[in-house]
Parts: structure tokens; C-alpha cells; sequence
């Protein structure tokens, strides 16, 4: 006997079912079908084809829409590298160690940047006034935070650390709050760079004895540099790296291009062109005598008060020759920087000799300086 739905077995054992798949089998008899109007056929027709060319649009706007995304993730994940293949934050670099530093680190709460706007400002880095501990003081700052330049900035300050000399910038100290926030400190020289103080001093002002004092000076500080060991190129010596004060004198600063050598020779091209050595410019090894080139060319702006090679005029545009005309005669020996024929003959006669183009013709920052204190009595 047949079991009604509502007998006791489906009411108390509700999963009766659960193991069992039923087919329903709907048999529409084809008379009906045959029997549905032409219009209604039609409709089911056309709602069909449209209800999958919506799917269809559906789903290729979402794959469009999620392409469009992860292309512009990419992108943006990329920035820096498209700037830059070897572009990385200093701040997440692993290879940057700011350790080697700490017998340096500043105490923050004492330090404070007490100008306006920079003192000094150049493709990689800003000088700032400031005051440690209730002196005064300048402090260097990078422009460029990419690991490879802070290591760079590491390098230079650890270099500073080891120098002791009275004729070059002495190191305070670092700081910093994070990595790309480091900061080189060292001491304040209230009269600038020699470049501007020459630009704005008249010649009649400042007269050889002084001048001649600062050239020594110079050289002394060259004769630190070439004798430490191991020995020291600066390798960007121009009057913007020579600093006075009217108390301390003359002193060597920025280090951030030299080297420290344990060869003879380096063949990596570094500095700014007017005070390049001809060995340099043409890519040949080199030694510490290009720094005696470039104190050659200093020479010269003494003389002058200008600019190496500012006096030089094509005459056929009568505007001054391009920076590739220059080094090309330069390192060809045709080009040198011109000196103020007024200029005392010791100052002719020693800034030529710096600046033979063979290295092996110019003095050695000792030699030099034994030059320079004969003329002692000369002014």
C-alpha cells in the first residue's frame, strides 16, 4: 500500500531524500507547441539572442575592465624604474648601512638650520647655515635619495671623519632621523667660496699678499691629501671648493669626487671641465697631478677674477666657444687659461708650470709649496 507525502516517515526523517537525485521529466505535447502564435515565437527567439549577446558584452567588458587594471598597476608600480633602471628608495634599501656612522651621529635636539634658503646649491646637493651646540655651522644635504648616491654620501663623510688638518673643512658630525634624511655637518666659513669672493672683490682690494697666503694654504692642504695614507686625489679642486673665513684662512672642502688610491694611476674621468687636466679630458691614467692642474687653473682666476676661460671669444659669432671646443684644444695642449698680464711674474711663472700638459712638467704639492713660500718676500 501506497504511502501518502504526509505519512510519519518523510515528517520525521526530513533528509529522507537526500541521497536520491529526481528527474522530472516535462512533456509538452508538440500540438502545443505547433499551437503557439508566430509572434510569441518569435519573441522567445529574439529574447533569447539577446539575453546572450548582454552576457557576452558582460563578460567582455569585465575581462577589458580587469586587463585596463592590472596594466595600470604596473605602470604605476613602475615609475621610478621608468625614470631610472637603478632607481631605489634610500629608505628601503638593504645594502645602505648607516652603522659606520654612529661614532659620528649628532644629537638632534642641538642642531637647527638657522638660514632661509641654502648657501650653496648644485645638481646633487644644498649647503644650509646652521648651529651645533651654539656654533655655527654648515650642513650639506642631498638632493638625489637614491640608495647609490646616499652610500656615496656615506663614503664622503667617512673619509672627512679620518682627516685632521687645519688646511681643510673639518667634520662636526652626521644626523639624521631616517636614512633619507642624512645630513653631513661641518664647520661654518664665514666668507664663502673663492669663486664668489672673487666675483665680488675688486682686484685693487685684494691684493697679493693676501692672495698669496691663500694659494699656500691650498697647497698645504694638497700636500695633506697627497701624503695620507693611502693617498688622497680630491679630483674636483675649482675656486666653488675653497672656502674663507676671516678668522681660520683658507680650507679644501667638498670630497664627495675624491678617491682614495692604493695604485699609481685612476683612468675614471670626474670634475668640472674648466679645471680639467688634459690627461682626464683624453681618458689616460692619471695620478694625483691633475689636483696641481686645477690649482693652475685657480691660479689664473686669481689673476683675473673671472672665470677660466670667460675672456674667450670666437671671433666669428662673438660669443664665447662651446664647452666641446675647449676641452678639445685643452686636452690637445693647444688651450690654456689666461692670466692677467699685470699679474706678478711668480704668478706667471708657477701657474705655467702647473699647467703643462704633460703631468710629469708640473710640481708636486711639496715642490709647490716650497715655490710659493720663496715668493713670501716678494709681496
Amino acid at each position: 500500500m501506497a504511502r501518502s507525502a504526509t505519512d510519519d516517515d518523510t515528517n520525521t526523517h526530513p533528509d529522507a531524500f537526500a541521497n536520491y537525485v529526481v528527474f522530472v521529466d516535462l512533456y509538452v505535447p508538440w500540438k502545443q507547441v505547433c499551437g503557439l502564435t508566430v509572434s510569441l515565437a518569435v519573441g522567445v527567439i529574439v529574447g533569447s539572442v539577446l539575453g546572450g549577446l548582454v552576457g557576452l558584452g558582460l563578460l567582455f567588458w569585465c575581462l577589458f575592465w580587469r586587463k585596463r587594471r592590472s596594466v595600470k598597476s604596473k605602470t604605476n608600480s613602475n615609475v621610478a624604474s621608468t625614470h631610472d633602471a637603478s632607481y631605489q628608495p634610500v629608505d628601503d634599501a638593504d645594502d645602505v648601512d648607516l652603522s659606520t656612522l654612529r661614532m659620528v651621529r649628532l644629537e638632534l635636539r642641538e642642531l637647527s638650520v638657522s638660514s632661509a634658503r641654502p648657501l650653496a646649491a648644485g645638481a646633487y646637493g644644498e649647503v644650509w647655515a646652521g648651529v651645533y651646540g651654539g656654533e655655527a655651522v654648515a650642513i650639506k644635504r642631498l638632493k638625489d635619495k637614491s640608495a647609490p648616491s646616499t652610500q656615496h654620501f656615506i663614503d664622503e663623510i667617512l673619509l672627512l671623519a679620518k682627516i685632521d688638518s687645519p688646511y681643510i673643512v673639518k667634520l662636526v658630525g652626521a644626523s639624521w632621523r631616517r636614512l633619507s634624511d642624512l645630513e653631513c655637518v661641518v664647520e661654518y666659513m664665514d666668507l664663502g667660496d673663492l669663486r664668489s669672493y672673487l666675483t665680488k672683490t675688486p682686484a685693487e682690494i685684494y691684493p697679493w699678499h693676501e692672495k698669496l697666503e691663500c694659494l699656500l694654504s691650498l697647497a698645504l692642504g694638497l700636500v695633506y691629501l697627497h701624503t695620507f695614507e693611502p693617498r688622497i686625489i680630491h679630483r674636483d679642486l675649482k675656486s666653488r671648493n675653497v672656502l674663507l673665513d676671516s678668522k681660520k684662512g683658507t680650507k679644501l672642502t667638498d670630497f664627495g669626487a675624491s678617491r682614495e688610491i692604493t695604485d699609481s694611476t685612476l683612468t675614471h674621468g670626474i670634475g668640472t671641465y674648466q679645471w680639467m687636466a688634459p690627461e682626464i679630458i683624453n681618458g689616460d691614467a692619471y695620478s694625483e697631478s691633475i689636483d696641481l692642474y686645477a690649482f693652475g687653473v685657480i691660479m689664473t682666476e686669481m689673476s683675473t677674477h673671472r672665470v677660466p676661460y670667460a675672456s674667450l671669444i670666437n671671433p666669428n659669432t662673438g660669443h664665447a666657444y662651446s664647452q666641446q671646443y675647449i676641452l678639445t684644444n685643452v686636452a690637445s695642449g693647444k688651450l690654456t687659461p689666461t692670466l692677467d698680464e699685470a699679474s706678478p711674474e711668480w704668478v706667471h711663472t708657477i701657474a705655467s708650470r702647473c699647467l703643462s700638459t704633460n703631468p710629469i712638467d708640473r710640481p708636486t704639492a711639496m715642490q709647490l709649496v716650497q715655490l710659493l713660500r720663496q715668493c713670501l718676500p716678494l709681496v
